[in-house]
C-alpha cells in the first residue's frame, strides 16, 4: 500500500508540473500577491516599461528617464483544505471528483513552491485526516502529494475539525483554498473564525453526471457516506446534498470567494478561471 501510494504521489507530481509549466504559473502569481514591494534597484526607461515607475528626483538629475525596480515580498502561506471523504468517488466517464481535487490541489501546491511560497495542507473526512504545518521547498511538495493519498475514513463528511485547525494555527492573513463538493454539515464558528482571519476561497468539484436530464425517469441511488437509499424523480438534482450545507450566500457574506471546478479536461482551464477571477477582485 504504501508502495503504492508513493508511485502515485510521483505520477501526480510529474502531472503537476505539465499543468503548472503550461498554463498556470502566472495565474497564480496573480491571484496571490505578496504584502508589499521593496526596492531592487534603478535603470535606464524602455520602451514598455511602466511609467508609473518613474524615478523622478534620479530623472531630474541625471538627465534621462529613469525607472525604479520592484520586487515583490511574497512571504505567503497556501493551505489547502482538502476533502477526502467517499461522495468524491462520483464522476462522470472515468473522471471522478477524488482524481479532480487530487490535481487542483497537486497543481497548487507546485504553483506556490515555484513561488517559493510556503504551503501548508489539512485534510478532511469524517474528521480530520492529515495535516501538514507550513513550509517551502521541494520537499514539502513531496509531503503534500503523499498526503493527498491518504485514504479517507468510512462515513459522513465532517469539516469542522480541518476549518478550526486552520483557523487556530496557520498565521494570520494566510490564503486558503478549500477543494471539496461541499457536501457537509455547517462548520459553524470554525468556519467564520477562519474567514475573518484569513483570505478565504472555496473550489466546488463538479461534474457534468450532477444534473440528471429533465426527462429521465426515476432512478434508485444509495448514499455514499452512509448507505440511505433514495429515488430521484425528474427534475431534481442527481447528488447527495448533505443537510445544512453551507449556503452560496451565507458564504460570500462570509467574504469567501466561491469558484467551481470541473472534472476531466475541462478541471485545468476551470482552475484556471477562478485563479484569473480572484486576481480581478483582489488588486
Amino acid at each position: 500500500m504504501r508502495k503504492q501510494a508513493l508511485l502515485d504521489a510521483r505520477s501526480l507530481q510529474v502531472r503537476a508540473r505539465r499543468d503548472v509549466s503550461t498554463l498556470l504559473s502566472g495565474a497564480y502569481l496573480s491571484a496571490f500577491r505578496g504584502p508589499g514591494l521593496t526596492f531592487e534597484e534603478l535603470h535606464d526607461y524602455v520602451p514598455g516599461d511602466d511609467v508609473r515607475w518613474i524615478e523622478w528626483n534620479a530623472t531630474a538629475r541625471l538627465g534621462r528617464p529613469i525607472i525604479k525596480r520592484m520586487r515583490e515580498e511574497r512571504d505567503l502561506v497556501l493551505a489547502l483544505i482538502v476533502d477526502l471523504s467517499d461522495s468524491l468517488d462520483f464522476g462522470y466517464a472515468g473522471h471522478t471528483k477524488r482524481d479532480a481535487v487530487r490535481r487542483a490541489a497537486a497543481a497548487l501546491a507546485t504553483a506556490a513552491i515555484r513561488a517559493r511560497d510556503r504551503v501548508a495542507l489539512a485534510s478532511f473526512g469524517n474528521g480530520l485526516l492529515k495535516t501538514l504545518s507550513p513550509a517551502a521547498g521541494p520537499l514539502q511538495l513531496v509531503r503534500v502529494l503523499y498526503a493527498l493519498e491518504h485514504p479517507g475514513d468510512r462515513g459522513p463528511t465532517q469539516a469542522q475539525p480541518a476549518f478550526a485547525w486552520a483557523a487556530d494555527t496557520l498565521p494570520r492573513h494566510s490564503v486558503i483554498v478549500v477543494l471539496s463538493d461541499l457536501l457537509f454539515p455547517d462548520p459553524g464558528e470554525a468556519l467564520r473564525h477562519c474567514a475573518r482571519k484569513h483570505d478565504l476561497s472555496m473550489l466546488r468539484l463538479l461534474d457534468p453526471a450532477d444534473t440528471r436530464p429533465a426527462r429521465s425517469a426515476p432512478i434508485r441511488v444509495r448514499s455514499a457516506e452512509g448507505g440511505r437509499a433514495a429515488v430521484w424523480g425528474t427534475l431534481r438534482r442527481f447528488e447527495e446534498r448533505a443537510e445544512n450545507s453551507p449556503c452560496d450566500e451565507k458564504l460570500r457574506a462570509l467574504g469567501v470567494d466561491l469558484g467551481g471546478l470541473w472534472t476531466g479536461p475541462r478541471l485545468i482551464p476551470s482552475l484556471q478561471r477562478f485563479l484569473e477571477g480572484h486576481a480581478q477582485g483582489h488588486p
